[in-house]
């Protein structure tokens, strides 16, 4: 007999883990939030998921296996690939343009093998990054 198990599957393993403390929390390693002054973009891209507490599950995992991501503006210089025009687009952009303009470049990390895997899951690294900061924030 075979099994499968979906994302939201996944995500509420992880809901529940995180409820009893089996997961190591990765806040114990971020600066906390309120010390720093956040951009308006890094709160409109850590909203980017309808469900930001399911997003942060998984942003959480990710940074476990990436620490060196930790930090709010290194995942924003990250996800704008270090561009200035970049960071302005998406900060200009409405909702449903900055929507569209986070899936292409999703799209494009998976044409180019930019992937991690997640506890068996295959994410972009676009949609890690906005997920590890729906954790932070």
């Amino acid at each position: 007999m075979t099994y499968s198990i979906t994302r939201r599957g996944v995500l509420r393993i992880l809901a529940i883990l995180g409820a009893f403390g089996l997961t190591r929390p990765i806040c114990a390693l971020a600066k906390p939030c309120e010390s720093i002054q956040l951009s308006p973009l890094a709160s409109r891209l850590a909203s980017y998921f309808s469900c930001k507490e399911s997003a942060a599950q998984v942003g959480r995992e990710y940074l476990r296996c990436v620490p060196g991501e930790v930090d709010v503006s290194r995942l924003i210089d990250l996800i704008c690939s270090f561009q200035e025009e970049r960071r302005a687009e998406l900060a200009d952009a409405d909702k449903a343009k900055l929507r569209g303009l986070l899936l292409l470049q999703q799209r494009q990390d998976f044409e180019k093998g930019r992937i991690v895997h997640v506890r068996g899951w295959i994410l972009s690294e676009t949609e890690a990054r906005l997920c590890a900061l729906a954790g932070l924030i």
